[in-house]
Order: structure tokens, then C-alpha cells, then sequence
């Protein structure tokens, strides 16, 4: 039985991976694939990081494992809180691995905080606050190894500061070392380890796309007439495939490599930031009344809190949270310039997404489940596929889809009733709603500091060794991955997974003799969400992608 190596290129997209390939840049990608079998991967429903990478190493839909967003809604309340891995509802491959007697090595996997403990060793992804945070490494001896061995962990690097100064040469330089970082752990720990399977994510490539996004696509309207040089995007890039290169010479040959994305990435068009500003104007969402002054305040810290979140650096941004507590959660409701009156309101969104205020859901739900709720879902995705872009015509929606027929499972009722998809060929600055009486209404762009690039729900998959088929594949789903690595390794599959077998991708024999065995998804153990201090530091980095406000 032939080891794997599964290796995330966070945001991969196919079509980029395809070109780069083709013009000689990623020499260690290509040579897999000429021995190998590439496709694309099928994200979850919603395509973001903390449902799909959850979702690649569980094998189910985020409505069974519990994980929608980086944030999940609080019980009993309209509140969300910040998630970590403690939110996880199904086992992990790691976890079904080591208790089959196998050992398994997993490096900054996002969503892995805190580690598990099994038979091997784990290092936490980008939801770990420190290097030195308890629960950041198993065992968790060897925390303080890598840091004599490497120096400060480099959890997620601090790359929109950077990009909307300009410095596209210290951007570059902050990206390229993390990757440089990461390949010398696994390296590392490749070698002094035994394993059976080994993983390892690399993280750059998504936060670089976002910011960076306009600098590789000519269509972008952001495009500069000087693209820098280095390009930021491919030198991460070339240094992800460098150092994939350098990982596999420490291994033996005999194993398959399992190269995975959780998502694509394509144009930001920003219209999700449309919706809050829409359901208000079509009575959907209802604000509490406020007094001026209060309003006041709020859009005033507002802009201060987006100015410190543009320019300052990390270091300032944490002083200044943990002094001035809640001042945070008021800016932010600047932001928005909406606190519902959830007595009056029918729908609300969150995570670009919309919920609806069910009776029996929700502490003050006014729609009635049935014939009310169904309407409900039905005018509203109706209306959305109808907002326009002021400047074309054109819709800016491209498809509206329902949370319960993609999302099953004991937590999808906490998860969004409709997911809103938006096009990315379109930049509206100005929106207009056909409003029932027939006014034409405009909603202008909010003031929002947006990245450049956004998810796609199409991710890479590109696998090659010793039971892989050189041939052509058509598109997988991320709940395949787990799956499949547990076949490849001669493990069966549990029946409580949404995910198969990717047969397609295997030899003749290596796709035979697949086992399923008759399994229910295991009651959740509850660990705890993070700290007060751990929240504040992680919000900073989730702010930095652009993932929350």
C-alpha cells in the first residue's frame, strides 16, 4: 500500500493552473500531470474556506460537520460568534486514520484549531491565534521544537496592508516566505516523522488572489497599465510548486500525491455588499429606531475602525481591540447602518447570505413555516435575480439557490435559508430595484474597502503515483477527497459521508475492492469556542482576507 500526500493550494483555480502549466511555470505541477490526472473540484454550496476545507477533510456537507462560514449564528440569540475547530460535528481523516492504527502528519490545515491528538503529529492552520497558544501543535512539546528549529510560526501572512499601501514588492516578499516556511516544516517533519499520509496547505496563493486579483486579469477594472514585477500571484505560485518540488525529494516515490483546492477564485463584483442596503429598501429588514446622536457615533467609528483596519499594522490593531472592547462591535454596526428591529423584520443577511426570521427558529420569528415561509423564499429570490446593474442593465445575480436542498444534516437550521450567487463579469457601482409600485429605485455601492478577487465554486484536483490513471477527469466534489485517500490507503468508507470514491481518478486496480461500512455520524463532543483573546487576535486576520467585517 503506497503512502499519499495531499497538498492544498488554497484557491486554486483550474483555468489559472491550466495556463501557468502550459507556459513552463510550475515545472513540478506539470510533471505530474504527465504521469497524472487533473479536473476540477466541486466546492461546498456556499464556496468558502472554513465550509470546504472542513468539508475536503470530513467528507460531508457543512449542514452534517457544522462549519458554514468563520462564523457561526449563536443559539437562542440573532449573535454570531467566531468558530475554530471546536465547532466541528464529524471526524476528520485524521481522526479515522489514527484510531485504524495509521499515523498521519497534517500541517496548517485551516479550521484545525485546536489539533486533535492522534497517532502522529498536527500543526494548526490559520484559525490558531500564536504559535504559542495551547492547542497549536501535537504533541504540544513540539510547538517549542519548531520554533527553535525555525523561529515564529508564520500562521497567515499580512498581505492587505500591504496591497492597498502599494507595496507590492513587500507583499510579494511577506507571501513568498511563508510558503518558504511552511515546505521546511513539512520537509521536516516528513523526515523525522513516520507517516502514512501527510498533509500540508498552503494558504498564500487564496489571501495574494484576493488582494492581487486585478494585477493578473486584463478585464479587471482595477488593472494597472504597469503590472509589478515580480507579479505577486504567480511568484506564490512558482514558490508553491518549488517547494512541493523540494518536499517530494525527501519522500520515497512509491506514493500518491493528491494536489486540492477548496475553490476557485474569479473577480470580486462586490454586489453582495448590496443585499443589507436592498432587503432595507424593500421592507424585508426593518432597523430599530435609533437617535441621531447614537447614529452618529456609530458612523463615526465606523470610518475610524476602517481607517486603523487599512493601514495599521497587526501589532496596533490588537492593542487597540483589547483596550477598547467594545467600541468594536459598535463600529461595526456603523458599518452596516442597520440593527434590526427583529420584531418587524422578515429576512436579514449575514456572510452575504440570507436567513430568514422563522417563527419557532429564531427568539423573535415572525414568518410563519409553511405556505408563508415558501412564499416568502420565493418572492425574494424572484426580486434578487431582477436587481440591475445601473450602468448595463443587466442582472448582477446570477442564481439564487435554497440552503435546504444543498445543506442537510442536524446544523443546517442554523445555516442561511437562500444563498445568493453573484456574477463576476459585472462591477456595479449603482443598483436598480423594480419596486412593486413601479418605481425605479437606485441603491447606491456602500462605502466598503473590498478585495479584488473572490471565491469560485470550482476548485483544482490534481493527482499522480503509483494507483492514479493518466487520464482525463471530470468534475469531482470536495467531499470526494476524504473518501478517496481512505480507499488509497485501505481503509473503508463510512456510509454517513456525502463524498464516494473518485474512481475515475485510480487505475483499473486500484479502484477495486472498495468497502463501505454501515456507519452513523458520531454525536458531536463539545470542547468550548475560543477565548475572548483568541477571538480578537484571529477577527484581525479574518479582517485582512476580507472573509468578515
Amino acid at each position: 500500500m503506497a503512502r499519499v500526500i495531499v497538498v492544498g493550494i488554497d484557491g486554486c483555480p483550474p483555468d489559472l493552473l491550466r495556463r501557468w502549466l502550459g507556459e513552463g511555470e510550475l515545472p513540478t505541477l506539470a510533471s505530474l500531470l504527465r504521469r497524472g490526472a487533473m479536473g476540477a473540484l466541486r466546492s461546498t454550496p456556499n464556496y468558502q474556506s472554513a465550509s470546504a476545507w472542513t468539508s475536503m477533510v470530513t467528507g460531508v456537507n457543512p449542514g452534517k460537520h457544522g462549519i458554514f462560514h468563520f462564523t457561526n449564528p449563536v443559539a437562542g440569540s440573532y449573535d454570531m460568534e467566531q468558530i475554530n475547530a471546536s465547532a466541528r460535528r464529524a471526524p476528520t481523516i485524521w481522526r479515522l486514520l489514527s484510531d485504524a492504527g495509521l499515523r498521519t502528519v497534517a500541517l496548517n490545515f485551516p479550521v484545525s484549531y485546536p489539533v486533535e491528538s492522534v497517532q502522529g503529529a498536527q500543526v494548526a492552520g490559520w484559525l490558531a491565534p500564536t504559535d504559542a497558544s495551547v492547542g497549536f501543535t501535537h504533541p504540544p512539546e513540539l510547538a517549542a521544537q519548531l520554533r527553535e528549529q525555525f523561529g515564529p510560526y508564520r500562521i497567515q501572512p499580512d498581505v492587505r496592508r500591504h496591497a492597498l499601501a502599494g507595496r507590492y514588492d513587500a507583499l510579494t516578499q511577506t507571501v513568498v516566505a511563508g510558503v518558504r516556511h511552511k515546505g521546511a516544516v513539512a520537509r521536516w517533519l516528513a523526515e523525522r516523522e513516520a507517516w502514512d499520509a501527510l498533509g500540508v496547505v498552503f494558504v498564500e496563493s487564496d489571501s495574494t488572489q484576493h488582494w492581487c486579483w486585478h494585477l493578473i486579469d486584463p478585464a479587471h477594472p482595477d488593472h494597472p497599465a504597469q503590472v509589478p514585477d515580480p507579479d505577486p500571484v504567480l511568484a506564490v505560485y512558482r514558490s508553491i510548486d518549488e517547494e512541493l518540488g523540494r518536499l517530494l525529494e525527501v519522500v520515497d516515490d512509491d506514493l500518491n500525491v493528491v494536489v486540492v483546492s477548496d475553490h476557485g477564485q474569479v473577480p470580486n463584483s462586490g454586489a453582495q455588499v448590496f443585499l443589507r442596503g436592498w432587503l432595507r429598501e424593500a421592507g424585508y429588514l426593518v432597523p430599530r429606531a435609533e437617535r441621531a446622536p447614537r447614529r452618529a457615533l456609530g458612523r463615526l467609528l465606523a470610518r475610524g475602525f476602517e481607517a486603523v483596519k487599512n493601514i495599521a499594522p497587526n501589532s496596533i490593531k490588537a492593542r487597540l481591540r483589547s483596550r477598547l472592547p467594545g467600541l468594536q462591535s459598535r463600529a461595526q454596526q456603523g458599518m452596516s447602518g442597520v440593527v434590526p428591529d427583529w420584531s418587524r423584520t422578515r429576512a436579514w443577511t449575514d456572510l452575504g447570505q440570507i436567513f430568514i426570521n422563522t417563527r419557532g427558529r429564531w427568539p423573535e420569528g415572525i414568518v410563519e413555516p409553511g405556505a408563508e415561509y415558501e412564499a416568502l423564499l420565493a418572492e425574494l429570490s424572484e426580486q434578487l435575480l431582477a436587481l440591475e446593474d445601473a450602468e448595463t442593465g443587466r442582472p448582477v445575480f446570477e442564481a439564487v439557490s435554497r440552503g435546504d436542498e444543498q445543506l442537510h444534516g442536524p446544523s443546517a437550521p442554523a445555516m442561511p435559508d437562500l444563498l445568493v450567487h453573484a456574477r463576476s463579469d459585472l462591477f456595479p457601482r449603482e443598483l436598480i430595484w423594480r419596486a412593486p409600485d413601479g418605481r425605479a429605485v437606485r441603491l447606491p455601492k456602500p462605502d466598503r474597502v473590498l478585495p479584488k478577487g473572490a471565491h469560485h465554486p470550482d476548485g483544482t484536483i490534481l493527482a499522480a503515483g503509483p494507483d492514479v490513471a493518466n487520464t482525463p477527469v471530470d468534475p469531482l466534489s470536495i467531499y470526494d477527497v476524504t473518501p478517496t485517500v481512505l480507499h488509497l490507503l485501505g481503509q473503508p468508507i463510512p456510509s454517513y459521508m456525502d463524498g464516494v470514491v473518485a474512481d475515475q481518478l485510480l487505475t483499473d486496480q486500484a479502484a477495486r475492492d472498495m468497502r463501505i461500512i454501515d456507519a452513523e455520524l458520531p454525536d458531536p463532543v463539545d470542547s468550548g469556542g475560543p477565548s475572548d483573546d483568541d477571538q480578537e487576535t484571529v477577527e484581525k486576520r479574518l479582517r485582512g482576507l476580507g472573509y468578515i467585517e
